[in-house]
């Protein structure tokens, strides 16, 4: 998928909530005993606990696209 912003590769991945703040793992990646090691904070937002969305993530200009399909 490309970015409609910058026209590069945009990175499939999840966002996903926790206890203290959403954060964004490449689908490459598996959670650890349900944790999201290693995953990107995502600054702003908070109690978002046990959400689990698909984004893509564009790493040259930082902006995401949700996917709100089931």
């Amino acid at each position: 998928m490309e970015c409609p912003y910058c026209q590069k590769e945009l990175v499939e991945g999840y966002i996903y909530g926790d206890r203290y703040s959403l954060k964004w793992l490449p689908a490459d990646k598996k959670l650890f005993l349900g944790f999201a090691r290693g995953a990107e904070v995502l600054p702003h937002v908070e109690n978002s606990f046990r959400l689990k969305v698909r984004a893509y993530k564009c790493y040259e200009c930082r902006k995401m696209i949700i996917n709100l399909e089931k």
